[in-house]
């Protein structure tokens, strides 16, 4: 076993700056595409996020070492990650353009949950009692949210759902070859396929040419998003995940402000409930999973944690 020093204090003050960064630039990523889905197919709102997304990736790459670090072994790998990627981002993106954003991401706070139950099977991994029981907990919590009978029927919260299972399935595939891939490709070539994918139907099913007022808001939006997917996995690798992963949850905090100035959107007290008891569930996992990593030497990296999923479409 290799140990590891332990991060100073100034790395993981740096970690968690990067962080709530991050989590705030996503939540300005994902006002900007419900602010454009209003006007645009959802398909090209999906390549505008992606094409521009990949602008502060490409840059990342040249400034730390090259295209080369783009090179892959692995391209069904990443086959895969990108296909789950363009699902969630469907399946995410028409969430947003018919939800409050606070609402969705209450359901998309569930993906810890679901890393959690579905690092048995695809993992092989062990999971105790305590975190089973913080997992059924945190479902009850979405059962709350999903009204059963009444949000059931709602097929953008289902969308959410699922754009939550196809985070966690993605993740689950990051923590499990990180060790032998540069983690910046997860981000590139799920981006890369997506643009393409949405591209490709643009020419085929037409589009709507951007204004000028939209044009700005396009850009930044996908800028925005391609540079938070770097400030966060930054912040692992500057601070133990134990420290950076509750810090997802401040995206609640801008969500529903965002929501509220945009929109007048104000989060239900049922919907406000369920994802206390989702965050709740999800810390308790997190601790339960540093409570069992304890004895050896702790990593900075994004596999640390089996509830720390980070976006990458």
């Amino acid at each position: 076993m290799t140990v590891t020093l332990a991060p100073s204090r100034s790395s993981v003050s740096a970690g968690i700056g990067f962080a709530c960064l991050g989590f705030a630039l996503y939540t300005c990523m994902d006002t900007a595409v419900k602010w454009l889905s209003a006007g645009y197919p959802l398909y090209q709102v999906i390549f505008f996020n992606a094409a521009f997304g990949l602008v502060p990736m490409l840059a990342y790459a040249q400034l730390t070492g090259g295209f080369g670090q783009l090179k892959t072994r692995r391209p069904w790998l990443h086959g895969v990650r990108a296909a789950l990627a363009l699902i969630g981002s469907f399946t995410c993106f028409h969430a947003y353009s018919v939800m409050p954003i606070a609402d969705v991401y209450a359901i998309l706070f569930c993906a810890p949950l679901l890393i959690t139950a579905l690092s048995v099977p695809i993992l092989g991994e062990s999971v105790g009692w305590r975190r089973w029981s913080a997992v059924g907990v945190g479902f009850i919590g979405v059962m709350v949210m999903l009204r059963p009978g009444a949000g059931m029927a709602n097929p953008a919260i289902l969308g959410a759902l699922f754009s939550a299972v196809a985070n966690a399935l993605g993740f689950l595939l990051l923590r499990r070859f990180i060790a032998t891939e540069n983690r910046i490709t997860f981000g590139f070539y799920a981006s890369a396929a997506t643009a393409i994918v949405t591209g490709l139907m643009i020419l085929v099913l037409g589009g709507v040419a951007p204004s000028l007022n939209d044009l700005l808001p396009i850009a930044i939006g996908g800028m925005l998003g391609g540079s938070a997917y770097l400030f966060v996995t930054n912040a692992y690798r500057q601070a133990p995940a134990a420290v950076v992963a509750p810090f997802q949850y401040t995206q609640m905090i801008w969500g529903v402000l965002s929501g509220y100035l945009l929109w007048q959107d104000v989060p239900d007290t049922t919907m406000l409930v369920g994802c206390a008891i989702v965050i709740s569930s999800g810390l308790y996992i997190l601790h339960r999973e540093t409570v069992r990593q304890a004895p050896v030497a702790q990593d900075t990296t994004p596999v640390a944690s089996a509830t720390a999923p980070v976006k990458t479409g």
